[in-house]
Protein backbone atom coordinates (compact mmCIF):
# COMPACT_ATOMS: atom_id res chain seq x y z
CA UNK A 1 0.00 0.00 0.00
CA UNK A 2 1.15 3.34 -0.71
CA UNK A 3 -0.11 6.69 0.03
CA UNK A 4 -1.60 9.08 -2.62
CA UNK A 5 -1.95 13.14 -2.26
CA UNK A 6 -4.34 12.91 -0.06
CA UNK A 7 -2.63 10.64 2.43
CA UNK A 8 -5.08 7.80 1.78
CA UNK A 9 -3.34 4.54 1.33
CA UNK A 10 -3.89 2.02 -1.56
CA UNK A 11 -3.15 -0.90 -3.02
CA UNK A 12 -0.33 -0.82 -5.78
CA UNK A 13 -0.82 -1.99 -8.89
CA UNK A 14 2.31 -3.85 -9.41
CA UNK A 15 1.19 -5.34 -12.49
CA UNK A 16 1.43 -9.42 -12.65
CA UNK A 17 4.78 -11.43 -11.87
CA UNK A 18 6.19 -8.23 -9.80
CA UNK A 19 5.94 -8.36 -6.00
CA UNK A 20 4.40 -5.22 -4.66
CA UNK A 21 8.03 -4.05 -2.07
CA UNK A 22 6.02 -3.58 0.37
CA UNK A 23 5.30 -7.38 0.67
CA UNK A 24 8.91 -7.90 0.00
CA UNK A 25 9.69 -5.98 2.92
CA UNK A 26 7.54 -7.53 5.00
CA UNK A 27 9.46 -10.96 4.35
CA UNK A 28 12.46 -9.49 6.05
CA UNK A 29 10.99 -7.99 8.57
CA UNK A 30 12.11 -10.32 11.11
CA UNK A 31 15.77 -10.00 10.15
CA UNK A 32 15.72 -6.35 10.28
CA UNK A 33 14.16 -6.10 13.25
CA UNK A 34 16.62 -8.21 14.78
CA UNK A 35 20.12 -5.89 13.10
CA UNK A 36 18.28 -2.52 14.24
CA UNK A 37 18.34 -3.70 17.96
CA UNK A 38 21.94 -5.33 17.94
CA UNK A 39 23.18 -1.20 17.78
CA UNK A 40 22.20 2.39 18.36
CA UNK A 41 24.20 3.04 14.87
CA UNK A 42 21.86 0.34 13.00
CA UNK A 43 19.03 2.36 13.91
CA UNK A 44 20.22 5.41 13.37
CA UNK A 45 21.28 4.65 9.57
CA UNK A 46 17.93 3.36 9.30
CA UNK A 47 16.47 6.70 9.88
CA UNK A 48 19.06 8.50 7.95
CA UNK A 49 18.90 6.16 5.29
CA UNK A 50 16.79 3.42 5.02
CA UNK A 51 17.98 1.72 1.67
CA UNK A 52 21.75 2.09 3.19
CA UNK A 53 20.61 0.62 6.24
CA UNK A 54 18.77 -2.76 4.35
CA UNK A 55 21.96 -3.82 2.18
CA UNK A 56 24.11 -3.18 5.36
CA UNK A 57 21.69 -5.69 7.60
CA UNK A 58 22.22 -7.60 4.49
CA UNK A 59 18.73 -8.06 3.29
CA UNK A 60 18.12 -9.43 -0.10
CA UNK A 61 15.90 -7.91 -2.06
CA UNK A 62 15.73 -7.31 -5.94
CA UNK A 63 17.09 -4.45 -7.03
CA UNK A 64 13.85 -3.38 -8.45
CA UNK A 65 12.13 -4.12 -5.45
CA UNK A 66 14.84 -1.90 -3.45
CA UNK A 67 14.20 0.84 -6.06
CA UNK A 68 10.40 1.01 -5.46
CA UNK A 69 11.13 0.86 -1.39
CA UNK A 70 13.18 3.51 -1.87
CA UNK A 71 10.55 5.88 -4.13
CA UNK A 72 8.53 4.64 -1.33
CA UNK A 73 10.88 6.07 1.38
CA UNK A 74 11.37 9.24 0.61
CA UNK A 75 7.70 10.32 -0.13
CA UNK A 76 6.74 9.17 3.41
CA UNK A 77 10.16 11.27 4.17
CA UNK A 78 9.23 14.27 2.23
CA UNK A 79 5.56 14.26 3.73
CA UNK A 80 7.00 14.14 7.26
CA UNK A 81 8.97 17.44 6.68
Amino acid sequence: MIGNEEGVLRKKNTGQGRPDPLNELEKVEARLQQWLAKSRENANLFRADPIAALKAAGVDLEDDTMMELEMIFANIARKLR
